[in-house]
């Protein structure tokens, strides 16, 4: 673990920022102190597809300084950066939809030409153009941080990682073992001043919907009882708990919420990009042997069989997504999002 302190005390200090709650947890001096109950909290905290890379990178078996704590290193940043670009660029499509901004026809050109593919070279230049639309239209992220934290310099430590992951990653130079060590210890302070930086995702919960009920008695407002699992925990054993509305979300839905008690009113439906088979009814053989339940990042579109790739976040198997029950309408709302940007077939 003395090899990951400091990394998370860092970026722990940074999330007291934004729950000072945290803050009890930081007595050094306290003879009940335990740097691996801060670890479990700060993988706790960050929303899932960050928080398991996370609870990887600080596991006992990765404390060794060798190949594969760099590769996870590189995992780590890249599903950080993955996850970012795909909440901003859900909201770009929200607002475009919405007719909030009109159609930027160089982002477009550049999204058709890169999305059905993705890299971590995709993922920063989503996160800088979508940004650079959002000052340019003078319009707040739906994580009202982002706009102080994606200034020049904190992008420019965000390119740092693609040249190195394509090298790296891809086994394109080979690393003697004291070549691996020094990039281990420089990656990780990287990383820490990174992941410090984006510390405010620990206040946006992720959340899955898995079923509303409609709830109404007599000479009684309508109400909406949601089942939902929350998605930032330190195991797939996700917290799952009913809540009451006056309105309702997305049935079926991966969303980003700012307050899980006002949930319906300011959230960000993240399908297509990112969906979950918790909920997913395991009625046949085929789906019992080869779909998993867990939470899935698209990474590949192919437009000819209209058949839209996952990787899972616990999972290393790529199952054939084809086999879920709402399939049908991920490949609609996939075609929304490519449409929305294409130079010649703009939704309307």
């Amino acid at each position: 673990m003395l090899v990951n302190e400091k990394f998370i005390l860092g970026v722990f200090k940074s999330m007291i920022i934004y729950k000072p709650k945290l803050s009890a947890l930081l007595d050094e001096n306290d003879d009940d102190f335990d740097i691996r109950e801060l670890s479990n909290n700060l993988t706790k905290a960050f929303p899932w597809p960050i928080g398991i890379e996370l609870r990887r990178l600080l596991s006992g078996n990765m404390e060794h300084l060798d190949r594969g704590r760099l590769d996870q290193l590189l995992k780590t940043i890249e599903r950080s950066m993955q996850y970012l670009s795909f909440v901003m660029l859900i909201q770009l499509l929200e607002e475009t939809i919405n007719k909030k901004l009109e159609p930027d026809p160089d982002f477009n050109k550049e999204f058709s030409r890169r999305f059905e593919t993705l890299s971590m070279g995709d993922f920063t230049w989503l996160i800088r153009s979508i940004d650079g639309i959002f000052r340019k239209n003078q319009l707040t992220p739906f994580m009202e941080e982002l706009r102080d934290t994606l200034k020049p310099r904190f992008l420019e430590k965000l390119d740092f990682w693609v040249p190195r992951r394509n090298e790296i990653g891809h086994y394109l130079i080979n690393l003697t073992d004291e070549e691996i060590e020094v990039r281990c210890n420089e990656y990780i302070d990287k990383l820490e001043d990174i992941l410090s930086q984006l510390a405010f995702l620990i206040n946006y919960p992720l959340v899955t919907i898995t079923e509303i009920q409609l709830s109404k008695h007599k000479r009684e407002n309508v109400h909406f009882l949601h089942n939902m699992l929350l998605l930032n925990s330190s195991s797939s054993s996700f917290l799952a708990k009913i809540q009451e509305f006056e309105k309702f979300t997305d049935t079926h839905s991966v969303i980003l919420v700012k307050n899980l008690k006002n949930a319906p009113n300011e959230f960000l439906n993240l399908s297509p990009l990112i969906i979950d088979t918790h909920f997913e009814i395991m009625e046949s053989r085929e789906k019992l042997t080869q779909l998993k339940k867990d939470v899935y990042l698209y990474s590949k579109w192919e437009k000819n069989t209209q058949r839209i790739h996952y990787t899972g976040t616990e999972t290393i198997e790529k199952p054939d997504m084809r086999l879920v029950s709402f399939y049908d309408t991920l490949v609609k709302e996939f075609e929304e999002v490519m449409k929305t940007f294409s130079l010649t077939d703009p939704v309307t």
